[in-house]
């Protein structure tokens, strides 16, 4: 029986492991898949540095959406077609789906976004030494230099209102990571089915698919890790593309909707009511009724 050199734990049957919760998890092989979703018409896929940022065998899947055409000179690049544009999170979820079982971890990564040589196997290294890590990310950066918001606690009911996700630079343990560029474990994933493809993945400061994903994960009794020291560059395309589905007020009221309190689900109905017959008022302006939580 071989072992996994990640987990350091020995390979076992299809349904041999368990998640944090006892409940068992199908089991799959240490192999490395990078997952992106190309929106935008034209996006560039960056795959000459994806595949220097990793010493192992890489595949690397394209989801495109409609009328995409991305650019790549990587003939070694799979590509998932899409006909219609059914949102970020829920293609992202189709094509981690569509991997065969020897791949275990899963990189989710933007076009355009550059890494670094080796970044991929720093974070790969970070894994083995938090094997309950559902996620591990980088720090974000722009291409003059400029931190993007990419990690931060899990958000109180009146920040969501307020749209203003924390965010923080530090090491370690975190509450919510970008899946702009992020590193999974498939079994994590697949504990708390993904993505919620309910969120679309319209654009915002923080984009909330990620908030709900990572309380979707903590709550399931992983961790989610911030490896600051690995930096990436994220491309100008980042979340780029045909996010007209949803827009960020949406993600915001379904994520209070599904885990304020009473009177924070009063009081949004009520907004929704006067804003249906009015066409006035916005979620932020009931903030300052309801307490901070």
């Amino acid at each position: 029986m071989g072992r996994d050199p990640i987990r350091d734990e020995p390979n076992r049957g299809a349904l041999g492991r368990s998640g944090p919760g006892g409940d068992p998890q199908r089991a799959y092989g240490n192999g490395l898949a990078v997952v992106t979703v190309a929106r935008s018409i034209s996006p560039v896929v960056d795959a000459g540095t994806l595949r220097a940022a990793t010493a192992r065998p890489l595949r690397i899947v394209v989801t495109v959406v409609g009328d995409a055409a991305p650019e790549t000179s990587d003939d070694g690049v799979e590509v998932l077609r899409l006909a219609e544009d059914i949102g970020r999170p829920a293609a992202i979820n189709r094509a981690v789906a569509g991997l065969d079982a020897a791949i275990g971890w899963v990189v989710i990564s933007d076009p355009e976004v550059q890494w670094e040589p080796g970044a991929l196997d720093s974070l790969l290294a970070a894994a083995a030494r938090y094997p309950r890590a559902a996620l591990l990310g980088p720090r974000l950066t722009d291409a003059t230099g400029t931190v993007v918001p990419s990690a931060g606690t899990l958000p109180s009911v009146t920040q969501v209102l307020r749209d203003r996700i924390p965010t923080a630079a530090g090491s370690g343990r975190t509450g919510w990571l970008s899946t702009s560029c992020v590193l999974v474990r498939r079994s994590a994933w697949d504990s708390v089915d993904g993505l919620d493809a309910r969120y679309l993945g319209a654009p915002g400061p923080v984009d909330m698919a990620d908030v709900d994903l990572g309380d979707r994960l903590g709550r399931a009794g992983w961790l989610l890790v911030h490896v600051p020291g690995v930096v990436i560059t994220a491309g100008a395309g980042i979340r780029g593309g045909h996010d007209n589905l949803a827009s960020h007020a949406d993600g915001l009221h379904r994520y209070v909707h599904e885990r304020g309190p009473a009177s924070a689900r009063l009081l949004l109905a009520l907004t929704d009511r006067v804003v249906a017959l009015t066409g006035r008022g916005t979620y932020r302006n009931i903030a300052s009724r309801i307490p901070e939580s």
